[in-house]
Formats: C-alpha cells, structure tokens, sequence
C-alpha cells in the first residue's frame, strides 16, 4: 500500500491527531505525511507547539485553582 492512500496521512486525520487526540504526540504522523507541503508541516508544528502550552498553562491554572478552593473549605 503507497503512503499516499493510507487512511491515517489524510489531511483530516492528522489534523484531529494534532488538536483533538494526540497533540505533540501527533506530529511525527504529520512530518511523515506525504500531503503537506515541508512550510504547511513547520507551521502546523508552531501551532501545535502553541496550542499544547496554552493548553499547559490553562491546566496548572485549574489546578491551582481547586487547590485554593478546597484549602479554603478545609478552613471553615
């Protein structure tokens, strides 16, 4: 089977593998994909570099923020 027709080099598939599924663990199916351009594969790696540290950022921000609430319950 040619890498073209494989289902998981598909435009779509890689992009749910990078910002729904898998993020950063999606971008070695990206680079290996055939049907993006070498500027499309460096951008989308931007992207997802960005997305994953919001991503980070807004987590550690929700977990902080549940520690002070259960700290402030713990205190009544």
């Amino acid at each position: 089977m040619e890498p073209e027709s494989r289902w998981f080099y598909s435009v779509w598939s890689v992009l749910l593998a990078l910002f729904v599924v898998l993020g950063p663990f999606g971008l070695p199916l990206l680079w290996r994909s055939p049907r993006f351009s070498r500027a499309a594969k460096v951008l989308l790696t931007a992207l997802t570099a960005v997305y994953t540290l919001v991503l980070l950022r807004e987590t550690l921000q929700a977990v902080r923020l549940a520690r002070a609430m259960l700290a402030s319950v713990g205190q009544m």
